[in-house]
């Protein structure tokens, strides 16, 4: 143990993060002891006697979890390093638990308004509620009184139902993640589906399932007004990680062109996403392999405080896959798979966003279309297409993929003004996510204003796919 590093991290934590470093290490330290720690040294000290230092990973996991990631520069660590450390610790390692974690993500979108309910709501003395009480001292009381505890968060989530309901989802992921033992159940679905348009004849809202996962119509019934419970938790902040691979360059390793205008793109969803609280990454001109790389390493990363994961492919595709800038296939399964089976994002909302077409037709409109070939001045737009053997798409749980147009077909760019249907998911997504709308009716949007463009005589559909189980209302500042 390094007691000068862990000097200088104590000198940098406040009385209230030390009161939350505790509160996380309540299961790996005897109650006992932990009452005298005043400060996080001695915090370290007692982690140490339960011999808990060993693996050099319980601090840094400590210093993430109450958000000093600036700290872990003193342990010469940083994030992405901690968080790949942590997926390969030995099972016979303790580390924070995944119930101390969900309590205190709790902890922190707790407003004072809530906590005022929450006291006025539960069972305890009140000299133990005095106005000084956070929410975590509020918890320990309760486990105490036996009133709260690992398979017993009945009565904390029904107080938080009557106070903040999104907060009372927090628990309702967190049961759902263990009962699946922390991972998703896989379901290799395959189909092809077709886009339907609303029927005057038929009700508003239209949803059929079949082999498991939902095909729609988009069309939501606004009139009827959902409880709390079926929305997803958007609270976390930051929302989540919004991964954006940006494939331009093609001609340097491939026969494809390159794809002039998907920088305009890149720019504008990282704008949108930003907006909306996530954390965006960009990765530009990646070769197959290292497009599954990454996929991989977003996988692997810790979500536990995240609220959702976004994902968007920019590049040249066909039916079923996307290109890496070598030419190289990538199933578009590939991408969707290891974040399904992420066990953190268990019950959480996985979205991708894929530029690229699906195939090499164009769908019929009133003009003949030009020969294919790349664009010009009077030609300014172009497919992204290429011509492998035809693949259909899995989707997993709680995830939902927006095409730019359905199989077969192809999906148009601008070279100056980004692709069609990118352009119009940020403008949409900006227009509607500040009204609160959710974002199958924002896709909804989408489709009909792409399909009413007329591109080199063809027209391009976009076609959304969800699992999602929970209404989704992304929000936006």
């Amino acid at each position: 143990m390094d007691l000068q590093k862990f000097h200088k991290i104590d000198e940098n934590l406040t009385s209230s993060e030390v009161a939350q470093l505790k509160f996380l290490c309540m299961d790996l330290i005897p109650k006992k002891r932990l009452e005298t720690v005043t400060d996080a040294k001695e915090l370290f000290l007692r982690l140490d006697e339960q011999a808990l230092l060993d693996d050099g990973l319980l601090v840094p996991e400590l210093l993430l979890t109450i958000g000093r990631r600036d700290l872990l520069g003193i342990l010469k660590m940083s994030k992405d390093n901690v968080e790949r450390n942590l997926l390969l610790r030995d099972t016979s390692s303790k580390g924070v638990s995944a119930y101390r974690k969900m309590l205190f993500s709790i902890s922190e979108d707790m407003t004072e308004e809530n906590l005022h309910s929450v006291k006025f709501l539960v069972e305890l003395p009140r000299a133990k509620l005095g106005t000084s009480a956070t929410f975590l001292d509020v918890m320990i009381e309760m486990e105490k009184l036996q009133k709260l505890g690992e398979d017993n968060l009945d009565e904390l989530y029904c107080i938080l139902d009557k106070c903040d309901k999104q907060l009372a989802c927090r628990i309702e992921e967190y049961r759902a993640r263990e009962q699946v033992g922390g991972r998703l159940p896989l379901r290799e679905v395959f189909g092809n589906v077709p886009v339907s348009f609303p029927d005057e004849s038929m009700p508003r809202y239209q949803m059929e399932t079949e082999n498991g996962w939902r095909r729609s119509s988009l069309v939501t019934d606004s009139d009827t007004e959902p409880r709390m419970g079926e929305y997803y938790n958007m609270t976390p902040r930051p929302l989540g990680y919004c991964l954006i691979i940006n494939n331009f360059n093609f001609k340097e390793r491939s026969s494809l062109s390159n794809r002039t205008g998907t920088d305009k793109d890149k720019d504008d969803l990282s704008r949108v996403f930003r907006r909306m609280h996530f954390e965006v990454e960009v990765q530009n001109d990646l070769t197959a392999s290292y497009m599954k790389d990454v996929i991989r390493h977003f996988a692997n990363r810790d979500h536990t405080h995240m609220g959702a994961f976004v994902c968007c492919v920019l590049s040249h595709g066909e039916k079923g896959t996307v290109l890496g800038v070598d030419g190289k296939e990538v199933e578009i399964r590939e991408l969707t798979v290891p974040i399904a089976e992420c066990r953190t994002l268990a019950s959480k909302p996985k979205l991708f966003f894929i530029q690229a077409c699906q195939g090499n037709e164009g769908q019929d409109g009133v003009w003949t279309m030009d020969a294919p070939g790349n664009a010009t001045e009077e030609d300014p737009y172009e497919e992204d297409a290429y011509n492998p053997a035809a693949r259909s798409i899995p989707i997993e749980s709680d995830m939902l993929i927006g095409m730019a147009t359905v199989e077969h077909y192809q999906s148009y760019r601008h070279t100056k003004n980004g692709s069609i249907y990118i352009q119009e998911l940020c403008n949409q997504l900006e227009k509607f996510c500040p009204r609160k709308e959710d974002i199958l009716s924002i896709l909804t949007k989408v489709n009909r204003e792409v399909s009413l463009k007329m591109l080199r005589g063809h027209k391009q559909m976009p076609e959304p796919r969800y699992t999602l189980t929970k209404k989704l209302v992304l929000p936006m500042d």
